[in-house]
């Protein structure tokens, strides 16, 4: 009776013997429990080179599959939007302060009150659309068809590209979210509470204390929990409160996962249920002083001014672009209740200074001199705006919060200014010669 290897082929026994003969030639171990390290490996981009066939050396493998890694990402804050806004690129937000109470008289004076103008006390806030970015990827089909053997993975892989410009937006908007609430506490636009950083039983009882305080105080009419008379403009204070199915909690996950959930929704008076319905986690925030903030969700202030796909075929090249444009108004409002919950007190700015003394620029240095601004105390939280008072003379460009290039435009003499975000000023003299002789 024959034996099996005589029913081989004679190229598969020359195959057989080699590969006996000279390990070397074996394009991956067996596969065993012992060496999947082994076989496991990972080539990227340049490192990947084709496999040449065993038998014939001028054919190459095939590839048996082709994985399509097919994601979009959904903006977890996509809730505190508040719809859209297609025309016009400013949003009026109004405010009237409760009335206040008159005592009940019968004289002379109480009846000649009868026709004055008790105006009413209307505060406003403006918010203005500061988002204009868009997406762009290029497909180019029939180019793209030769590294597909399937129609169905071909198709699937166009749809990753077009998903991907949608991801990148819901990235980006995710962000932009989480930088209204560190910008709101970097320039101290919101009510702050330091708490507990909770790691222990005792720090996250701490912690929910504090939470379930600031939960409760914010339903009752209240000059506490909003920032109104912090920003540039206020006419005073204003009273407010907010409806306990409107008060949301954003949250740090690790912050989130030290605290028992069962406790924290006995805090807020709700079943677990609805009450996770309100938290928001986020990974983290800019400043790692930041845990969270408690507060009425209109305090978020976002819209979308446009949001459209386009397409544009060249036929030169035969490739489709795909854009998707994506402009948005991102702002808080300041008549809503918010309380910002860090482990320390954000540090406003009290000084600002300007470089050393007057800045001297000549017209044969185009470059220019960087200038370096001092902020007092040291490691306030602050956002500093610069300008240039004749912007003939001499143009800013800011490098960093406390650094600014200042170029010469034409001879003459400037002021550069500085704002801090708080209202803190300084100024420092520009003289702009022909040369520095």
């Amino acid at each position: 009776m024959p034996s099996k290897t005589s029913k081989l082929s004679k190229g598969a026994r020359i195959y057989n013997a080699t590969i006996a003969k000279d390990k070397s030639l074996e394009a991956l171990p067996k596969a065993t429990n012992n060496n999947i390290g082994d076989i496991s490996n990972i080539l990227f981009n340049d490192e990947y080179q084709p496999q040449l066939n065993q038998f014939v050396n001028n054919l190459v493998n095939r590839i048996a599959m082709t994985i399509i890694r097919n994601k979009t990402y959904d903006n977890p804050l996509s809730v505190f939007k508040k719809g859209s806004m297609p025309l016009g690129t400013d949003i009026q937000d109004l405010y009237t302060n409760p009335a206040e109470r008159n005592e009940y008289e019968i004289s002379d004076q109480a009846a000649q009150r009868l026709l004055t103008l008790n105006d009413p006390d209307t505060n406003v806030a403006y918010y203005r659309r500061n988002r204009q970015d868009f997406y762009k990827k290029t497909v180019t089909r029939e180019a793209l068809q030769a590294a597909f053997t399937s129609w169905e993975n071909f198709d699937a892989y166009v749809d990753s590209i077009t998903n991907s410009l949608y991801s990148g937006n819901y990235i980006d908007e995710f962000k932009f979210t989480k930088a209204l609430v560190d910008g709101a506490y970097d320039n101290n636009k919101v009510i702050t509470e330091v708490v507990t950083n909770p790691t222990d039983e005792a720090s996250a009882n701490a912690f929910l204390k504090a939470v379930k305080t600031i939960y409760d105080y914010m339903t009752f009419p209240s000059t506490d929990y909003n920032a109104y008379s912090k920003f540039s403009g206020a006419k005073g204070t204003i009273t407010t409160w907010t409806d306990k199915d409107r008060i949301c909690l954003v949250i740090r996950a690790d912050v989130m996962n030290a605290i028992d959930i069962d406790s924290l929704a006995r805090a807020f008076n709700i079943d677990k249920a609805e009450f996770m319905g309100r938290v928001y986690k986020v990974d983290k925030f800019e400043n790692p002083d930041l845990l969270g903030i408690i507060c009425d969700e209109s305090w978020f202030q976002i819209y979308d001014n446009i949001f459209r796909f386009d397409t544009f075929y060249n036929p030169e090249v035969m490739a489709w672009n795909f854009y998707l444009h994506a402009w948005e108004t991102f702002a808080i409002c300041p008549f809503s209740n918010a309380v910002a919950l860090c482990t320390e007190e954000p540090k406003d700015v009290t000084a600002i200074t300007v470089g050393s003394g007057a800045i001297a620029l000549t017209m044969d240095a185009p470059e220019g001199k960087a200038v370096d601004v001092t902020v007092t105390p040291e490691g306030a939280d602050t956002t500093i705006d610069y300008t240039v008072e004749d912007p003939t003379v001499a143009s800013v460009t800011v490098n960093t919060n406390t650094n600014v290039t200042v170029k010469p435009l034409k001879v003459g003499s400037t002021k550069l200014k500085a704002v801090a975000s708080n209202g803190v000023k300084a100024e420092q003299t520009v003289n702009v010669t022909q040369t520095g002789a």
